[in-house]
């Protein structure tokens, strides 16, 4: 049975003053079948470890497991690495690494071809893949005669038709529109196997939000948070990650009183609300993490007084950035139905609904 097992990764390019430690002692246990996000800003690490664990990096110290197979170390002076084509792992590239004067048939047959597949094998496990991702008929076309979604789903095809004990996959929708997009998820959706785990590297929310069991938020070469999309978006364990997951806003607020031993009643601006909390604060005031989605429009003179800056529509809602009364200038994003009537400057009072007090971090 597959699985992977990340223990204390590092990697440093160069050794130099100028020298960038891209990874910072990165564990992770994925399991049979779980799907996992590595989701974060260009920079963050997300991109070098997926190489790590392909074998197209060399790491600098810890240990990497395919099922129980050690494939990468560096507890020695001398080091241990597998190069990629023995590791049986599969990689769904953003540029579809297509071979240009290959057809369809043969992009998908070339690894079966390397590891010596016999004939008839490769003819009916390519067909069976073409079928998956529904590109029967298309076998003898070209990679220039596809389109990017069909091109992305040949890769997904080849990358499936070997069986392999882990996929990975680089930012493969980035270079598709909305709909191919949302087509593609559809289909890795499909691809998911109970034996097999799959790493997913993006910087988009909603790819990571909607395929994963688990997202790990990296920030500055490390795992800041490993948490289901739900706990992520609800519960978020920093000011910065509640601000990149979801569009949280984080506002600090006036703790009055206990509710019971995880809810809190706080204050802005004499508007008073109910938040969530792991352990109730200690502090007079605390920073709390509200959902654009968990606010609505109130008429009682206690609300929460903003002032519309931005209105954005949204299709079957609207996106409402405003300024909060007597506060610092910071902006304050609500989502309201399209039957609130809202235009820039005008003066709203808001209700928050539910809310998270962000966990302190002992010094």
């Amino acid at each position: 049975m597959a699985s992977l097992s990340l223990d204390q990764i590092h990697k440093t390019y160069g050794n130099d003053a100028s020298a960038h430690v891209a990874l910072k002692g990165v564990s992770l246990e994925v399991k049979d079948g779980e799907f996992i996000s590595l989701l974060g800003p260009s920079g963050s690490g997300k991109t070098t470890l997926l190489r790590s664990i392909a074998g197209l990096e060399t790491i600098d110290g810890g240990n990497i497991h395919i099922g129980t197979q050690l494939v990468s170390s560096n507890a020695t002076t001398s080091g241990f690495h597998i190069p990629p084509e023995q590791r049986h792992v599969s990689v769904v590239f953003q540029g579809h690494a297509l071979w240009p004067h290959m057809t369809v048939h043969e992009n998908i047959a070339f690894p079966l071809q390397y590891n010596g597949t016999p004939p008839l094998e490769i003819k009916h496990r390519v067909n069976a893949a073409l079928a998956s991702v529904e590109l029967d008929g298309l076998a003898q076309r070209y990679p220039s005669q596809l389109s990017g979604g069909q091109r992305q789903r040949v890769a997904l095809a080849r990358a499936m038709v070997g069986e392999p004990k882990l996929m990975l996959f680089d930012e493969p929708l980035a270079s598709l529109d909305t709909e191919l997009r949302r087509d593609m998820m559809r289909q890795i959706v499909k691809a998911r196997r109970s034996d097999m785990p799959m790493l997913y590297v993006t910087h988009n929310q909603e790819e990571a939000l909607a395929l994963s069991d688990r997202i790990a938020v990296m920030s500055d070469g490390q795992i800041a948070q490993l948490a289901s999309p739900e706990i992520l978006c609800r519960e978020p364990s920093s000011a910065e990650i509640a601000a990149f997951v979801g569009g949280g806003n984080v506002l600090l607020a006036q703790v009055l009183r206990a509710i019971n031993d995880h809810t809190v009643c706080l204050e802005i601006n004499g508007h008073e609300f109910l938040a969530r909390c792991h352990v109730l604060p200690k502090s007079s005031s605390v920073l709390v993490c509200i959902s654009p989605t968990a606010v609505t429009q109130t008429y009682e003179i206690k609300g929460l007084e903003v002032r519309a800056a931005f209105v954005f529509f949204q299709g079957s809602s609207q996106l409402v950035e405003t300024d909060l009364i007597r506060y610092d200038g910071s902006l304050f994003s609500c989502t309201l139905p399209l039957t609130t009537k809202v235009h820039v400057d005008d003066l709203l009072r808001l209700c928050i609904l539910d809310a998270w007090v962000i966990p302190v971090v002992d010094a």
